[in-house]
């Protein structure tokens, strides 16, 4: 404690003859201190004085919206955002009327904004708290899926998720920590860009299961389980032409002036053979991307030689398509010089090359820095964008060589699209432990985690909501009221969404006569896109006025 001590006076000095040079003054008042421990056993605060003033230590302090307490263990943090939650819900429960309120999309929007934006700032600082800690924000997540879907209480959680599309929140941290990572990784200037996990503390973590590990230990246990612990990162792209200097780089588009669902292929190829009879002095060089389920890769074709890899299965085609673009610019730069044309199939690529974006893709600078030196050796080289998939020779071969790419191409792999890759890993569990919840009702309706589209009418959006999720005033108030399952008097079985609306026998003249049969599923009435009678029914249905009473 006394060399601790020493030292972070020595650093308070430092700073305040900083601040007396500069014409800077630091309140004594106004400033406190922390002492970050986790000893149980009586031991004395450090003494450390600024301007002959001795700062206080407190428990806890808030720096930047986080509270940190003495022991880390985030507790007060999460009260205080508990709190502020539960204050902005009362938004969602003015707006979630079940008569007159508003969209489940309008809802959803407005949670996201006011609620879930509190809970996910710093959610990778305060998300080393113990599970027990963290497990005190999700009633006011839930409490929100409720309002805003209109759903009764009783409803399941996994339902709830399912029906808004929205995840549990310690996925949704461990999502947005993945993304704060990979932004570290991509950032050479970051504090914490070359940190490295110190032996020591992985054995002490190892050794104490009550170890609570820290942001890096636990971003590497996830990394583990996703097959992402290999990866490299693409460093952010700094802009190496300076402001006077002019971006020459400009693409031809001969098939501007004709829209690709109205035009023939033939067309299409008699327009290129008439531009390439213009160009004939140039070589071509066709460039492509391809991406499908498990791989993404590209290709470049040359008059004599063809080059297609694989990359990592994150990229996007974006990045094939541009990546595919570099290659063969560095190709050609190891040839003599002389003119050629690049055709790429990708308006999107050629559009960024042109524009120069601050925040584009970090191999925009890296292409845009070897047409600089292609153009200073002597070389003329033209971009050209062509429609894809409308028999054009060299594009045809491109793509197919792009599809059949076995080689790995060793390149990094660009944030923007890392994130879209975590996103979708997360949804993929999820959809693989929803596949697991066969007895959950909403499961037979709603077997695919997606968006379904939402009625405007608040009343009939809360009635189709809750028979979907199966859990109505009618069949699950006794829950709420300790009383007995209400069952049916004609089938003397327990009543519930699936047996009135499917197997109850006193409703076939209604399924008869509104839907032409007996024999009906709870899919076709209430699924994606119910059933054009069904509200009909409903009318003249008892259950109506029992379930949204």
């Amino acid at each position: 404690m006394s060399v601790i001590q020493r030292q972070v006076q020595t650093a308070i000095n430092n700073i305040q003859n900083w601040s007396v040079k500069n014409g800077f003054i630091f309140s004594t008042t106004k400033t406190a201190g922390v002492h970050f421990c986790r000893k149980r056993k009586l031991h004395l605060d450090p003494e450390i004085q600024l301007d002959g003033h001795k700062i206080p230590f407190v428990n806890e302090i808030r720096f930047l919206g986080i509270v940190f307490d003495k022991k880390l263990t985030f507790l007060s943090h999460i009260k205080t955002l508990r709190k502020r939650c539960e204050r902005a819900l009362n938004i969602l429960r003015v707006l979630s009327s079940t008569s007159w309120g508003e969209d489940q999309p309008s809802m959803m929007r407005i949670y996201r904004s006011t609620i879930l934006s509190k809970m996910d700032y710093g959610c990778m600082i305060y998300g080393s708290a113990r599970k027990s800690v963290l497990q005190k924000l999700d009633p006011v997540h839930h409490t929100a899926l409720r309002l805003c879907s209109g759903a009764f209480r009783t409803s399941p959680i996994q339902s709830l998720y399912v029906y808004c599309c929205e995840p549990a929140l310690d996925v949704r941290r461990q999502m947005l920590s993945q993304h704060y990572f990979f932004r570290i990784a991509s950032n050479s200037l970051h504090p914490y860009h070359n940190f490295q996990l110190r032996p020591s503390l992985l054995r002490l973590q190892n050794a104490r299961k009550t170890f609570i590990p820290p942001f890096f230990s636990r971003m590497q246990a996830i990394l583990v389980e996703l097959n992402l612990n290999h990866i490299s990162v693409t460093p952010q792209p700094t802009n190496t032409f300076p402001p006077w200097k002019v971006n020459g780089l400009y693409y031809l588009n001969p098939f501007e002036n004709f829209s690709k669902p109205d035009t023939a292929d033939t067309i299409y190829q008699k327009l290129f053979s008439e531009h390439r009879s213009h160009y004939h002095s140039f070589t071509p060089v066709y460039t492509d991307g391809s991406k499908s389920t498990n791989q993404t890769s590209f290709a470049v074709i040359f008059p004599n030689n063809i080059y297609c890899f694989k990359l990592h299965p994150s990229c996007s085609i974006f990045t094939a398509e541009i990546t595919a673009v570099e290659t063969a610019l560095k190709e050609i730069l190891n040839i003599s010089p002389g003119s050629y044309v690049v055709y790429v199939d990708s308006l999107s690529v050629l559009q960024s090359l042109k524009s120069m974006q601050p925040h584009s893709h970090p191999l925009i600078f890296t292409i845009l820095d070897i047409y600089d030196k292609l153009r200073a050796r002597g070389f003329t080289i033209l971009f050209s964008w062509i429609p894809a998939h409308v028999g054009i020779d060299g594009n045809e071969q491109a793509d197919m060589a792009a599809k059949m790419a076995s080689t790995l191409f060793h390149t990094t792999v660009p944030v923007n699209d890392l994130k879209k890759f975590v996103k979708n890993l997360c949804h993929s569990n999820w959809q693989s432990q929803w596949n697991n919840e066969m007895q959950n009702k909403l499961h037979a309706i709603k077997p695919t985690v997606q968006d379904w589209k939402s009625f405007n009418n608040r009343k009939r959006d809360t009635l189709l909501t809750r028979l979907r999720i199966g859990h109505t005033r009618f069949t699950h108030r006794h829950l709420l009221l300790g009383e007995v399952p209400p069952t049916c008097p004609n089938c003397d079985c327990t009543t519930s969404v699936f047996h009135i609306l499917i197997e109850c026998r006193l409703f076939n003249l209604q399924r008869q006569h509104f839907f032409q049969t007996t024999s009906v599923t709870l899919p076709a009435l209430v699924g994606f896109t119910p059933h054009n009678q069904f509200f009909l029914i409903f009318k003249i249905h008892w259950i109506l006025s029992s379930d949204l009473d």
